[in-house]
């Protein structure tokens, strides 16, 4: 099982350590909250109806379950991408192979490859944005496919065939940059934020005696929201955070093209 994916990540252990802390802290302010709220009032206290909860929680639910759904859907495509991409620049050094003046066109796309493990997975990771350095060297890449252009016509069909596949690298490419961030549409942050809200104010106010069934109930209800809007949160952004697509397959293929006949390093 790829790394990203592992249950056994110590970064997920962090995260959803810090989760239980607040599910287990959230009782506690909900205590404070209701001492100083709802607690003042003498006589018969207006509490919010369970019936109106309920369908405010199923929507939201609906909601949670509508972002993660959409979001590891993009994130499933990001990785087929970055498969695609990289089993792109493989089968393009090979078919370059039996052209004459081959050599400095693979070298140029091996540099290029590492550029992407070494510089553009950082810089996806930290400002999810591609990197500058990667996309010059990718159109060096371009530079030296023009110049081993085969004098004789019987390299033509060879030749044009390499250029497909270069095509096919740049499309994944784009493809890739499009998968940064946004893959969730804006307004649904702003539901998933006052429902988040909501669903807090909907504990505080169904049931002012916190009995220790209620303490378990909010703590349970606490770490199951907290988890869903740190998934979308992380999900939304493939290529950063704890769940993320890592750069395994250039990885793999920079190792193949390293093996290839001619300089490629």
């Amino acid at each position: 099982m790829p790394p990203e994916l592992s249950a056994f990540n110590p970064e997920y252990l962090k995260v959803f350590a810090v989760i239980f802390c607040l599910a287990m802290a959230a009782p506690g302010m909900l205590y404070i909250l209701r001492r100083r709220t709802i607690g003042r009032q003498s006589g018969p206290r207006k509490l919010l109806s369970s019936e109106i909860f309920s369908l405010f929680a199923s929507l939201y639910a609906f909601f949670l379950g509508f972002s993660i759904v959409t979001l590891w859907g993009c994130f499933v495509s990001a990785k087929n991408v970055v498969n695609a991409e990289a089993g792109a620049v493989l089968t393009t050094a090979r078919m370059s192979v039996p052209l004459d003046r081959s050599e400095p066109f693979r070298q140029a796309l091996a540099v290029y490859v590492r550029s992407v493990i070494e510089d553009e997975w950082p810089a996806m990771d930290n400002g999810d944005a591609m990197s500058e350095r990667s996309s010059e060297l990718f159109a060096d890449v371009w530079n030296a496919y023009y110049a081993m252009k085969p004098a004789d016509k019987d390299s033509w069909s060879q030749y044009s065939g390499v250029g497909q596949s270069l095509a096919e690298v740049n499309r994944q490419r784009f493809s890739r940059s499009q998968t940064l961030s946004g893959n969730l549409f804006p307004p649904i942050w702003v539901v998933l934020g006052f429902g988040l809200v909501g669903v807090f104010a909907g504990l505080l106010l169904t049931n002012p005696e916190q009995t220790a069934t209620m303490v378990l109930m909010e703590i349970i209800v606490a770490f199951m929201v907290f988890s869903c809007v740190y998934l979308i949160s992380d999900l939304s952004t493939p290529f950063s955070g704890a769940l993320s697509v890592g750069p395994s397959p250039f990885q793999d293929v920079y190792a193949r093209m390293l093996a290839m006949p001619g300089p490629a390093g």
